[in-house]
């Protein structure tokens, strides 16, 4: 299979990768490798500890994160104003 890197430096695989997890090995010749990987939680009781002890933080992330516009619309609109926009999409 052929696939093209894109301009923002992405391949896409197919539907049916969309979701998964890759693990890439890059060689020393520069070929790149990729192995599905399932991810197995180390210990789910820890991260609920992490959590309830971190619950003001989260959820002042969360309420900051919703009020953003994600960064790849950002990026979009900066390209489409071109020289007119802000210096910096961020």
């Amino acid at each position: 299979m052929l696939k093209e890197v894109g301009a923002s430096g992405q391949i896409s695989l197919g539907k049916k990768y969309a979701g998964q997890l890759f693990e890439v090995d890059i060689q020393p010749d520069g070929s790149i490798i990729m192995r599905p990987m399932k991810v197995v939680p180390a210990g789910r009781q820890a991260a609920g500890e992490w959590a309830q002890a971190n619950t003001a933080q989260i959820d002042q992330y969360n309420a900051w994160a919703t009020q953003r516009e994600p960064y790849s619309q950002r990026v979009r609109r900066w390209r489409e104003q071109g020289d007119q926009g802000e210096a910096n999409p961020r």
